[in-house]
């Protein structure tokens, strides 16, 4: 049976937002099976995947640690260093420092980093250069990040919010790449997700317009509708469709 619903709306709802939303993983749907797919969620422990440690995988480990650390930020010389490799692997990390060097050196040897590896132009002077970075990088999914790529990560986005390395560690289960994952612009939960929203029939969405646009999701037969205005608020809703766990994000 068809099922069609309309998320109820919830005025207190206004009174705890925040602006802002931290970076999310999604791996709960989409995997080709009846059951969900591991969430990228949780602190490194004793089942974490570790990998070879070889002498090349060591330097490139090293060299990936260069690029960025804690005490003295973005190192222009290991992104140039990283270039001279030609390992297109290190594409990723170079791109998550587009969107934190602010700099103009910082975004010179950025921006030619990218263009060496990519073999695409990319102008240091442009506001856009981190977007222009992960659209290419989108666009090249079979581009794989160097060893550690998940954990250093963590690394970047914990000077923003520790929590961020709950979200990368070594051997996070993912069914999408890492590199996708973006920052939102403020920590963890900085905007509350929706998460098991209730629901009314249409007749019960008295509070929405009929021109007013909705999402709507479809799943084995269950039908349900997300108001824009609901999901601006919280940029995130999560929720079971049809025995599917799914993630919306706006």
């Amino acid at each position: 049976m068809t099922h069609r619903y309309f998320l109820s709306f919830d005025f207190r709802v206004a009174s705890i937002l925040t602006a802002g939303l931290g970076v999310i993983l999604i791996t709960a749907c989409g995997n080709g099976t009846d059951e969900a797919a591991p969430i990228a969620i949780g602190t490194a422990g004793p089942n974490a995947t570790v990998l070879s440690t070889s002498p090349e995988k060591a330097k490139v480990r090293l060299q990936l640690r260069n690029l960025f650390t804690r005490q003295e930020g973005i190192e222009i010389t290991a992104i140039r260093q990283a270039a001279d490799t030609g390992n297109p692997g290190f594409i990723a990390p170079i791109v998550d420092l587009a969107s934190a060097g602010f700099a103009n050196e910082e975004r010179a040897a950025i921006a030619d980093a990218l263009t060496r590896l990519t073999g695409q132009e990319f102008d240091p002077t442009s506001f856009n250069l981190h977007e222009d970075a992960y659209r290419w990088l989108g666009q090249h999914p079979e581009i794989e990040a160097v060893p550690g790529y998940a954990a250093w990560k963590g690394d970047l986005y914990s000077v923003i919010d520790r929590r961020f390395i709950d979200f990368f560690y070594e051997g996070v289960p993912a069914s999408v790449p890492i590199s996708g994952a973006v920052w939102g612009g403020v920590g963890v939960d900085g905007i509350p997700p929706l998460d098991n929203p209730e629901f009314t029939a249409p007749g019960g969405a008295t509070y929405l317009e009929l021109d007013e646009p909705v999402f709507g999701v479809s799943i084995n037969g269950d039908e349900r509708a997300y108001p824009l205005r609901i999901l601006a608020w919280h940029e995130l809703s999560n929720d079971v469709v049809g025995g599917k766990p799914v993630a919306l994000v706006y």
